[in-house]
């Protein structure tokens, strides 16, 4: 008898330590992602789950417009997106990016900006 008692609170003990060990924060991960794809604004700098850095500039239903270079506009769904990098608020109070031009293309129409990190 006491052997079968022994059993039980093995399989519920392991039962016990999945539970707290894998699904538990599991959840946690799926719930802050949610929060993450609901609080999305206009303005927001992301990384999709493919790696492309973009700035948010629409935001309708399930649907997020980026643009990832100047005037390059690409749609992806609200669970492509990575992670928010920084909003427009907290750019306001983050330093300037550096401006980095090469010397052959001073007379290029664009600029390349680099991130400090």
């Amino acid at each position: 008898m006491p052997d079968q008692y022994l059993t039980i609170l093995w399989v519920v003990g392991i039962g016990a330590l999945m539970y707290f060990m894998m699904i538990r924060p599991q959840r946690k991960q799926q719930k802050a992602k949610a929060a993450m794809m609901s609080s999305l604004k206009k303005g927001d700098r992301v990384v999709t789950a493919g790696g492309i850095y973009g700035i948010v500039r629409s935001v309708k239903d399930d649907k997020v417009t980026l643009e990832i270079a100047s005037e390059v506009y690409v749609q992806f769904t609200k669970s492509a997106v990575g992670s928010i990098l920084r909003s427009n608020e907290s750019k306001a109070s983050a330093p300037e990016p550096d401006t980095v031009m090469d010397s052959d293309t001073e007379d290029a129409e664009y600029v390349v900006e680099q991130d400090e990190e």
